[in-house]
């Protein structure tokens, strides 16, 4: 199986500490969010287990990509460069479909393209809630 896990609100704590756009633009802001421990865990044990994982996020800037990559580096080091799909600016995470898969988001936009497309998403309606798949 293959599993797309969105960063902000299923990673990584964004939401709570979030007061202004300027922090999501920031590199240090980004790569110092807290994480979501249990989904932290999921994603790196959905790895050892040999299932195949990308992080599909979006960044406002190429500071706020390199804090995403910072955070990665962190707490899921596991994931290699061609695992992590990093959107700047617009653009749909559908349209960044590798392959068939899952996507786990916080944005009930993203999962309706995505099924809208003929794959499965799994909503985490609460930030932080554990992805238990």
């Amino acid at each position: 199986m293959t599993y797309y896990f969105d960063m902000d609100g299923v990673l990584a704590d964004f939401h709570s500490t979030y007061t202004e756009r300027a922090q999501a633009l920031s590199r240090d802001y980004l790569a110092n969010l807290a994480p979501f421990v249990e989904n932290v865990k999921t994603v790196r044990n959905l790895i050892a287990h040999g299932e195949k994982v990308y992080i599909l996020t979006k960044a406002a800037n190429d500071d706020a990509k390199a804090g995403k990559i910072d955070w990665l580096a962190k707490y899921i080091p596991e994931i290699t460069a061609e695992q992590f799909i990093c959107i700047v600016g617009y653009g749909r995470k559908v349209d960044y479909i590798r392959e068939a898969g899952i996507l786990v988001d916080d944005d009930i936009k993203n999962i309706r393209q995505w099924i809208k497309a003929g794959f499965e998403g799994y909503l985490v309606e609460t930030k932080g809630a554990a992805v238990i798949l």
